[in-house]
């Protein structure tokens, strides 16, 4: 009994001998004493004390609160990072000063837990997600990797199980190639080089299963020669295969291919008034989802606009416009003097397609019609790879010029006399002042006089025929924005 009395003041006495009463007990700061979830590589700090030159800390880390056999840090700082320690441990730890004079006494005693499994964030539980879904989960500092595992079981264990790696520094990555329509299960864990965290709770999601066609509506009809297909977006495809046919089964079809990142296309361009079927896959290294079919049939004729059908009193040049079509090269216009478009009078033209916004129109050349005569006109376009029907067939009749009572146009011509010699007056409808622009055609369309002339109060006195042979011609009058036309007969 005495020798053990003995051995416990020399240990008392040891320990006053090397504590040293200057050096003040270091403060802990972090983590707070019983703390879960810290990360694997938690930083321990404590409150810096006053020393002599050289003064360090010694660092206590024990699995039992007796420090029975503990692991022990030096560093010259106020703080040590750890490193590597294991999921969900418990750890005890302390500090004390040392310097030359001595060391301080033990801090306090803290305990701290290492966090035991990641946390998931996304997908959520039972969504409904892309073939290649996105994971999210909340960083841990001091892991190297995540795992996380998708499988068709809970068990994890069927032939289908999916592992994927992800750097311990970032906070999500996607999975891959997942079957479309199928249920999963997925889970996480993180891990460093000594030790693998326990899995993440487990959840369950289902990959998209349908495919969602966009333009054109289901049944539409009048679509353009160079219809563009649209849809929405599969998430981690390869490609697309879009399939277009002109029965309903497909059994003879065109295929195109997509990019992974597109969600629209123009196929070749299209036959005119046909119905088309059309379906598209979705496509990556193990699987394929396929869209329902929608059908749609494309324009057969052109829509005239202008002039109205059964017009009367139409200029002798009018417009003739049309509802513009694109995915068409050019347009080809008959205009004749029967509604067979047959015979004697049949004119026909061909007309580049414009760009440019608004319909399409086309001028009627000068000396084509006469007047007060009923003229028939239409419109096919034409494409690289087809020509549509006709049009509907619309007529107008020209405005009436008479020779011995002249019409007018607009504003409105009286023309004396007629027939004229030398010279012809010219009288308007109105009382306009100014300057005109005065031009005299043959029938063949050959300008014979161009001149500015001056207006007074609505009157043109004298216009020189010069010796202008005899014959029809057709005057053309403009003036502040008017034009006005009326034919001249000249006899010697």
């Amino acid at each position: 009994m005495k020798r053990i009395y003995l051995s416990l003041v020399l240990a008392l006495v040891y320990a006053f001998a090397i504590a040293s009463p200057d050096i003040y007990t270091p403060e802990l700061v972090s983590p707070a004493n019983n703390q879960g979830g810290v990360a694997p590589n938690v930083e321990l700090d404590w409150n810096p004390v006053v020393g002599l030159a050289g003064l360090y800390y010694v660092v206590h880390l024990s699995t039992d609160e007796a420090f029975t056999n503990p692991t022990e840090f030096a560093t010259d700082l106020s703080r040590y990072r750890m490193a590597e320690l294991m999921f969900g441990g418990e750890y005890y730890w302390k500090v004390r000063a040392v310097d030359p004079s001595g060391s301080s006494e033990w801090s306090e005693t803290r305990k701290f837990t290492v966090v035991t499994r990641p946390i998931l964030r996304r997908p959520n539980q039972g969504a409904t997600v892309d073939c290649n879904v996105e994971l999210q989960w909340d960083i841990i500092n001091g892991v190297s990797h995540f795992d996380y595992q998708f499988d068709t079981t809970a068990a994890f264990n069927s032939p289908e199980l999916l592992h994927f790696s992800a750097s311990g520094a970032v906070n999500k990555a996607n999975a891959a190639n997942l079957l479309f329509g199928t249920k999963y299960y997925l889970r996480l864990r993180a891990r460093h080089a000594s030790d693998t965290s326990a899995w993440s709770d487990v959840r369950d999601v289902t990959t998209l299963n349908t495919f969602a066609l966009r333009k054109p509506d289901q049944g539409a009809t009048g679509i353009t020669p160079d219809a563009e297909l649209q849809w929405t977006e599969i998430k981690g495809i390869n490609k697309y295969n879009i399939f277009i046919s002109t029965d309903e089964n497909f059994v003879h079809y065109e295929t195109y291919n997509a990019l992974k990142t597109a969600t629209r296309i123009k196929p070749d361009t299209l036959n005119f008034g046909t119905q088309y079927f059309w379906q598209m896959a979705a496509i990556h290294s193990k699987d394929t989802l396929m869209s329902n079919v929608r059908n749609f049939t494309t324009v057969a004729t052109v829509a005239l606009a202008a002039p109205a059908n059964n017009s009367t009193n139409v200029i002798l040049q009018p417009i003739l416009s049309w509802t513009k079509l694109t995915g068409v090269r050019s347009y080809a216009l008959e205009l004749a003097r029967n509604s067979d478009f047959t015979g004697t009078g049949l004119y026909k033209y061909s007309i580049n397609a414009t760009t440019s916004a608004g319909a399409e129109q086309f001028k009627v050349p000068i000396n084509v019609l006469d007047s007060a005569f009923v003229f028939y006109w239409r419109v096919r376009a034409i494409s690289s790879r087809d020509t549509s029907d006709w049009s509907a067939t619309w007529n107008f009749r020209t405005v009436t010029l008479g020779i011995n009572d002249p019409g007018s146009v607009n504003s409105g011509l009286v023309i004396y006399p007629t027939p004229a010699s030398n010279y012809i007056n010219i009288k308007m409808n109105s009382n306009l002042n100014g300057q005109a622009e005065a031009t005299l055609y043959d029938l063949l369309g050959k300008t014979r006089i161009s001149r500015s002339v001056a207006v007074t109060s609505g009157q043109i006195k004298d216009f020189d025929l010069g010796d202008m042979p005899e014959g029809v011609y057709i005057l053309r009058l403009q003036i502040n924005g008017i034009s006005a036309m009326s034919r001249v007969i000249i006899k010697k």
